[in-house]
């Protein structure tokens, strides 16, 4: 996802799988793409011989919201590879990328209607080759009330994906496409229920040249209960899926949570989830041979609980604490030989999550750190490429609308890789800033790792050095 077409991220915890689908084992990243229709344009510089550009603008009436925005962006890069990766070349690899989004909604007499687009073009070059993707994707739905108690939504999407790969002495091409349906209600039941339910519908059909072709579809219906009493909120819901490939599979979620006092909450949930395989897991034939799909994996499935506490003041902030455990049978990982993706018969993910936010005179504090324990539970291996501690904190300070300053600093522990390799933990320090020269101008400085740590994201490939951006920015 371009980052010019992201408006905000917000993040839903534990297990969502009765209204999300077979995705949210643990939880739901929602991103949600540019709607103002204010005009703003934007160009950037920098190291790794970055470009960009990035603009939008818009149209809003009585009943009518559009919203256009498009970006390029273009990176010379480093070299992808180390000494220690499969196919080092010292050359830099870049990267050309162009997106385009439309987002809209008009409101109609007996509802509102609301459509987007979203395409995606990149070029990606590695040691030894090079790939280009295109995405689009579609939806368009509609809203109403059937009664005033009773709400509703339709919706349809489209996704399209392909994927060209050229190593020289392998090539690879890659379509699938995915058509989703959508009906969704929430009725109240009273001033402090509502029930929500609905079904959904997918059906995708992917193929590679000379490999593979293949479709499948999945029917899924759902229930939810919410109730809110004075000082606890109860939620019951559970899901039945059919797939085509895999059969049928029920799922449920409880979440529960209880104001202890005026500044204290408790809150807890459990959870199943059920997960497929998607195409590309099975049937891709990798990059030369490698990180290639497996026909013969099965669905994973899981449960996953969590108990957090939360504690909040007015002048002293925010603190929450969460401690969850997740266990999957069958998690699909591309741990196999070759990378190949393969089963993991029985997993344990469990933790804890600690998280605070102070906001004052300006000035506002974020820190959250993690402790994990993640394991094969028939070898006891770590999983790889997860580290047991990771950490950030984030200061930002905002002088009026004339200036910001954000410094952040974040931490990941050492990481098991593939052959018993163990990756060395690092740290980064990253800095934002900015000046509002005139009303509608203005500078904006970013620093990524100034300490100029080096370390593996994964064995093999490198991550970038001390890098700097500087972008001029009309938003009037």
């Amino acid at each position: 996802m371009p980052l010019n077409q992201i408006e905000r991220v917000e993040i839903v915890r534990g297990p969502r799988g009765s209204l999300y689908g077979s995705d949210s084992i643990g939880g739901v990243i929602h991103v949600f793409t540019r709607s103002s229709p204010e005009p703003y344009a934007r160009i950037t510089g920098g190291s790794f011989g970055t470009a960009e550009a990035e603009g939008g603008l818009g149209y809003e009436s009585e009943h009518t919201r559009l919203s256009v925005n498009a970006g390029y962006r273009k990176v010379d890069g480093f070299s992808a590879q180390n000494p220690n990766g499969f196919s080092f070349h010292p050359d830099d690899d870049g990267f050309d990328a162009v997106n385009l989004g439309v987002k809209g909604a008009t409101d109609a007499k007996l509802g509102r209607w609301e459509y987007s687009l979203l395409a995606i073009d990149n070029e990606s070059e590695f040691d030894q080759g090079r790939s280009d993707a295109q995405q689009l994707v579609a939806s368009a739905g509609f809203s109403g009330h059937l009664t005033p108690a009773w709400e509703y939504q339709l919706q349809g999407g489209y996704v399209r994906d392909q994927l060209f790969t050229d190593f020289g002495f392998f090539t690879a091409d890659d379509d699938s496409r995915r058509y989703q349906l959508s009906w969704q209600n929430q009725v109240a039941t009273s001033l402090q229920g509502q029930v929500s339910f609905g079904l959904d519908y997918y059906r995708e059909n992917g193929e590679s040249a000379h490999a593979w072709e293949q479709d499948r579809d999945n029917v899924g219906l759902f229930a939810i209960y919410d109730h809110r009493f004075e000082r606890m909120h109860l939620q019951a819901g559970g899901r039945l899926d059919d797939n085509s490939r895999f059969g049928s599979e029920f799922t449920g979620q409880l979440a529960a949570g209880y104001d202890l006092a005026e500044a204290w909450r408790l809150t807890a949930s459990y959870g199943s989830a059920f997960r497929g395989p998607n195409l590309s897991e099975q049937f891709s034939p990798g990059f030369g041979g490698l990180f290639a799909g497996n026909p013969e994996l099965e669905p994973e499935s899981s449960t996953s609980g969590e108990l957090g506490l939360r504690w909040q003041h007015q002048s002293y902030g925010r603190f929450t604490t969460t401690l969850y455990r997740t266990d999957v049978d069958d998690l699909i990982a591309f741990n196999g030989e070759f990378f190949q993706a393969i089963n993991i018969d029985r997993a344990r993910l469990e933790g804890v999550e600690l998280e605070y936010t102070l906001e004052r005179a300006g000035w506002l504090f974020e820190a959250n750190a993690t402790l994990q324990d993640t394991q094969d539970r028939d070898t006891g291996d770590d999983l790889l490429r997860r580290p047991e501690e990771k950490a950030a904190i984030r200061l930002n300070r905002q002088f009026g609308d004339a200036a910001w300053l954000g410094l952040e600093w974040f931490y990941s522990g050492e990481r098991s890789d593939f052959g018993g390799v163990t990756l060395d933990s690092y740290q980064l320090l990253n800095l934002r800033t900015g000046w509002a020269f005139l009303p509608a101008w203005r500078l904006e400085l970013r620093g990524e790792n100034l300490a100029d740590e080096y370390y593996e994201p994964a064995y093999g490939f490198d991550a970038a050095g001390r890098s700097w951006f500087l972008s001029l920015a009309w938003i009037p």
